[in-house]
């Protein structure tokens, strides 16, 4: 099993280095635009390798940090991805979340709660403080994500809701490449910031970026 860790890892560094350099484009590009998508696309494909390649690894090495990070990771990336097929429940039954969305979710968040555990139990030497950050930040999208899916069109939906969704959780999913790398390359950084940093900048960015948003079709749609 040994000899399957060495090249997995490689997989997983190319196609992580390969996605926090297009994963730029998604969010510097006009949205809606076709480079906006083409580029999106291929940051959901290199982050699905990088994840699916993290998961391999776990299960040959456990590492209670690395699993909280690819399960956030994972539910951001496969949610963020999703909400575009669910932009108007309200309208269409059919833009609802599905069984497969259902399970992902779950998973994720027992995931997070067996890790929390093992935390919590002393069972882990992993650093503490970026772990329960990222299990809580995967209970806070899991919970998010299974009220909108329970009850779709009840608050706070509105018609842009998939839009500020699909932002703060692509977001999310990129600022979880980039405290990957920077926790094992840029050792320069203190613990536990070199791995804590990306989440700092990018969830505030975020939730800037949404206001504006907010704001400004507010204001289009206010009468003149």
């Amino acid at each position: 099993m040994d000899q399957l860790f060495a090249p997995t890892l490689a997989l997983h560094i190319a196609c992580g280095l390969a996605a926090a350099i297009v994963g730029l484009a998604p969010i510097l590009t006009r949205k809606g635009s076709r480079l906006h998508r083409l580029s999106g696309r291929l940051f959901v494909v290199l982050m699905g390798v990088m994840l699916a390649a993290a998961w391999v690894m776990t299960a040959l090495h456990f590492n209670a940090y690395f699993t909280a990070l690819s399960a956030t990771a994972s539910l951001g990336l496969f949610s963020g991805y999703r909400v575009l097929r669910r932009k108007r429940p309200d309208r269409d039954r059919a833009q609802r979340a599905t069984a497969l969305d259902w399970a992902a979710t779950l998973a994720v968040a027992a995931i997070g709660a067996w890790v929390l555990a093992l935390l919590l139990g002393g069972d882990s030497d992993a650093p503490r403080a970026p772990a329960i950050a990222l299990v809580w930040g995967a209970f806070l999208m899991g919970g998010w994500d299974l009220w909108r899916f329970a009850r779709p069109a009840d608050w706070p939906f509105s018609p842009d809701l998939w839009t500020y969704e699909h932002l703060m959780k692509m977001l999310g999913a990129y600022g979880a490449v980039l405290s990957a790398f920077s926790g094992n390359f840029l050792t320069f950084l203190p613990t536990p910031w070199s791995q804590l940093w990306p989440t700092l900048l990018f969830q505030p960015m975020a939730v800037i970026w949404i206001a504006a948003l907010a704001i400004r079709r507010r204001r289009a749609w206010s009468p003149a």
